[in-house]
Order: structure tokens, then sequence, then C-alpha cells
């Protein structure tokens, strides 16, 4: 079973917050892919209820980031959304968890830099 570690709460919009995690993450040295967007996977659906809060059409955002460095396998951050909050978190799956070192440049990346901008999660 895959498990998720609190990154980070941004109080911002998906796509603020992503843009503010990848270019931190790229600062560090980091390489950043978004391989899955809830929006462009349910675009064939705009009128779906969000599972979870109820709301017609559904305001959550789900994506999916890769982060590289080096030869070492990505890890993966869910950067999940709802109602102008976002929240990121590193996954870990049991065969493939992300390298110390990665893991740990991640979390130095997205450390806080202001309170006004970030909540942070340990």
């Amino acid at each position: 079973m895959n498990q998720t570690n609190h990154l980070s709460i941004l109080r911002a919009d998906c796509e603020t917050a992503i843009q503010q995690i990848t270019q931190r993450l790229e600062r560090s040295g980091i390489r950043v892919v978004r391989s899955f967007d809830l929006r462009s996977a349910c675009a064939s659906f705009p009128d779906l209820a969000c599972p979870h809060h109820g709301t017609v059409p559904c305001d959550c955002q789900l994506v999916v980031l890769l982060a590289y460095q080096g030869e070492d396998s990505p890890a993966s951050i869910i950067v999940h959304s709802h109602n102008g909050q976002t929240e990121a978190a590193l996954a870990h799956s049991p065969g493939h968890p992300p390298g110390r070192d990665l893991e740990a440049t991640i979390r130095s990346a997205l450390s806080p830099l202001s309170v006004d901008e970030w909540t942070h999660v340990p």
C-alpha cells in the first residue's frame, strides 16, 4: 500500500501552488514533470459531482509531479487542491521509495519561506 508524507499546505489555487512548488524544486536542481492532472482526465465529465465534497462541478484538482535528481528513481509529489487551499505530499510506495538525498532536497526546497505563504506540515 502506498503512503503519503505531508510536505506543506499552500493557501493558493492548485496552478499557483504547482508553479511555486516547481520553481522551488528546480532552483534546488530537481527536474519536475507533471505526470497526471485530474481535471484533464475528467474533462469529458463537466457535471461530475465531487465524491469527497459533494460540489457540482467538482472543484478539486489533483496533480502528480515526478521529481528527478541525478540518476535516481523519481519521487512522486501529490498535489491536491480544494476551495483555494493546496496540499503537497510526498508519496512512498513500498517498492520504490524516494532516495534519502532526493527526499531531503524536496523537503528543504518546500520548507516555508513565510508564514503568510505556507503552512508547513512536519
